[in-house]
Parts: C-alpha cells; sequence; structure tokens
C-alpha cells in the first residue's frame, strides 16, 4: 500500500501540550494549507490548465464514492476538493521499534488512542524526529505518503499524490478512496493493526469490484491491476517471511552482538533482493505487519460472512474496543472469532427474508379477468 493513514492531526491540534509544540504547529500549518489550496472538484474537472488524465481520473471520483456508499461504507463529505501539490508526498510518515525487537514505538492521543507512526507535512522535520529517534537507540523507518485522512475532523481533498501517471492509475485512485473510506465507516482507538488490516482487505477487494463495474471484467484495467496485486503479494510474502524469521532470531538465546550481526546482514540481502530505496529495519517490517499482518484473519472473517463484503463490514462496525482482549492487540485470531459469530447470527436472521424474497419473484402475478 503507498498510503498510510495519518489519523492524529485533528486531534492533537485540538489539544494543546499534549505532544511536541513543532509538530503541533507544522500539523496546523499543514492541514491550513491544503484547506486553503482545496478547489472543487467540479471545477477542476473543467480547468484546461490541468492535463487530461488528471481531470479524467477526477471525473470519476463521484462515480467512486457512489460505489463505496452501496458497498457499505459509510458516505461522507471528504473527495468533494481537489489540490494540487507542489511534490510527490503529502506527508512523511516516521515510525520506530527498538533494535532487538518487532513492537512498534507508538505515541498516544486523546479519541484516536495510541498510533503506531507520526505523519509530519515537512521533510526536514520528519528527519530531524528520525535522526533523534535513531540517537535514542532506536531502529527507524521515514517514507513518503500519497494520502492520509483526519478521520471526519476536516473533509479531506484529492491531492495530487493520489493520481498516478501509469497504467493504475485508476486502480490506484479508487483504492486509496476506498480504503479511507473503510477507516470514516469504522475506527477502534488504539487498535491500528485492525484498522488498518481491515482497511487494506476490504479495500483492496472493493477496488477489484469497482474497475470489473467500471469498465468490464476483460478491461485493460482489471489486467493492469491484477498483475500489480501479484507483484505486491509477492513483496508482501517476502516481508512476512523477513519478519517471522527475524522474530525467531530475537527469540533465541545468542548474544544480543550476535542478534545485531546477524539481523543486519540479513536486512541487507533483503533490501537488495526487494530493490527497496530505502533501508528495511525492524520499523519497516512493523510497519508492514500493521497494514499486512491481519490478511489471513480476514480472509477467514469474509469466508464466515459467506463471502460477503457489504455483510462483513455491517459486523465489523458493531465492534467495540471492550472485544479486543488489550490495547493494540496484534493476534486479531479473538476479535475475528467474535465477529465470526455475528456474522453468522446475521445470515441466519437474513436467511427467512431472502427465501421470501425468492419466493415471491417466482410466484406469477395473479391472472386479470378479461372485461
Amino acid at each position: 500500500m503507498k498510503h498510510t493513514t495519518v489519523a492524529l492531526l485533528a486531534c492533537a491540534l485540538s489539544c494543546a501540550g499534549c505532544f511536541e509544540l513543532d509538530y503541533l504547529l507544522q500539523a496546523g500549518e499543514g492541514q491550513l494549507d491544503l484547506l486553503c489550496r482545496a478547489r472543487s472538484i467540479e471545477s477542476s474537472v473543467e480547468n484546461p490548465d490541468l492535463d487530461a488524465h488528471t481531470r479524467r481520473l477526477l471525473a470519476d471520483v463521484p462515480r467512486i464514492k457512489a460505489f463505496a456508499s452501496t458497498s457499505g461504507l459509510v458516505p461522507t463529505d471528504s473527495y468533494e476538493d481537489y489540490v494540487e501539490l507542489p511534490g510527490r508526498y503529502v506527508v512523511w510518515v516516521v515510525s520506530a521499534a527498538p533494535p532487538l525487537s518487532l513492537e512498534p514505538k507508538r505515541w498516544a492521543f486523546p479519541i484516536v488512542g495510541s498510533v503506531p507512526y507520526l505523519g509530519w507535512f515537512d521533510h526536514h522535520l520528519a528527519r530531524a524526529q528520525a535522526e533523534g529517534l535513531k540517537a535514542e537507540g532506536w531502529d527507524v523507518d521515514v517514507r513518503g505518503s500519497t494520502a492520509y485522512s483526519t478521520l471526519g475532523w476536516f473533509d479531506d481533498p484529492v491531492l495530487s499524490s493520489m493520481i498516478e501517471d501509469s497504467p493504475d492509475a485508476d486502480g490506484e485512485l479508487a483504492n486509496v478512496i476506498l480504503h479511507e473510506s473503510v477507516h470514516a465507516t469504522i475506527y477502534v482507538p488504539g487498535q491500528s493493526e485492525f484498522n488498518e488490516g481491515l482497511a487494506t482487505f476490504v479495500g483492496d477487494r472493493l477496488t477489484l469490484d469497482y474497475l470489473t463495474q467500471r469498465f468490464g471484467p476483460s478491461s485493460q484495467e482489471i489486467v493492469t491491476w491484477e498483475e500489480g496485486e501479484v507483484y505486491a503479494k509477492k513483496t508482501q510474502e517476502r516481508l512476512h517471511e523477513a519478519y517471522q524469521d527475524l522474530k525467531r532470531l530475537y527469540a533465541t538465546k545468542a548474544s544480543d552482538e550476535d542478534k545485531l550481526a546477524r539481523k543486519s546482514a540479513y536486512l541487507d540481502a533483503l533490501r537488495t533482493e526487494l530493490r527497496f530505496r530505502r533501508p528495511i529495519t525492524n520499523a519497516t517490517l512493523a510497519g508492514y505487519d500493521t497494514y499486512h499482518g491481519g490478511s489471513q484473519a480476514f480472509g477467514a472473517l469474509l469466508v464466515e460472512c459467506g463471502n460477503d463484503l457489504k455483510r462483513l463490514m455491517s459486523v465489523a462496525q458493531t465492534v467495540k474496543e471492550s472485544d479486543f482482549p488489550k490495547p493494540q492487540a496484534s493476534d486479531l485470531t479473538p476479535i475475528v472469532k467474535k465477529l465470526g459469530a455475528r456474522c453468522r447470527e446475521a445470515a441466519k436472521a437474513d436467511a427467512p427474508k431472502a427465501e421470501k424474497k425468492q419466493t415471491d419473484a417466482a410466484t406469477p402475478p395473479a391472472a386479470t379477468a378479461a372485461p
């Protein structure tokens, strides 16, 4: 996934003193800058100064939002405006983890709970924070993000960074909007792996459904999206393998010096193998796990829900903080079991309605007597 949900900006701004002043200031300035430069999508589509590719994709945004609404996601006022950014990314995401652990560092905020990353509008400030964390002994990861969400605190615009100049631009734009729409539909404070895992799982599947509906099952857009998904899955599987390998290494009785040496060699080789531009660290792998670690659990939940994504989302909206065994639960099995039971109950409740509807459809209308 190329984007990250930075879900704490508005909340941080509402509680002065809850975090470093420079973070609050840059967050406020960055958000205000976007709001001031936003222009309606309708006027942007008609703007001759915008290239035809961008205008075509922007014209499809209302269609994507409508699809999200009919797919069980909560309609929002986001993505009604467009902002042209000066660069490729809107925020830089900083995450950290201990040198011999894959448990991410977390920052706590009111309302949204704890989060395993911070989003900076200012690249230099992001780098400065990263250097400070490194000096404290943390493994650090810094990466650019093309999108973020304020979870309804503001009406998030479509950003130029969300529009790619590539064959899979239609799928990528739809995926971002659908992913963030899942967050707008359900967000559990202090449960990052559940929130991001659900949004990734549902967003990816709805993207394929949207492209099929929009362009047809045999379209080039579908072919391109599925090819990209195959490549992404291979990368995710390799990162999952690396996560498990290092997790086992850190659990051994080897000395810290030996663990660090073996870790360094492993991650250097992994970076070369995957052709990553930036270094791969414990924080990188922890971030991967936040977004993709729950894919098997959500896949099992979808089966329990009769492969019905709309039912899955309906049941997911019943989840409460008390359903989780602890804050920031990394093992989603217990919560998936609870939601799976609710899916089965929902299916039983819906069965008589579906049967009646089918019977009504099969019953021929009564004959009308001739006058």
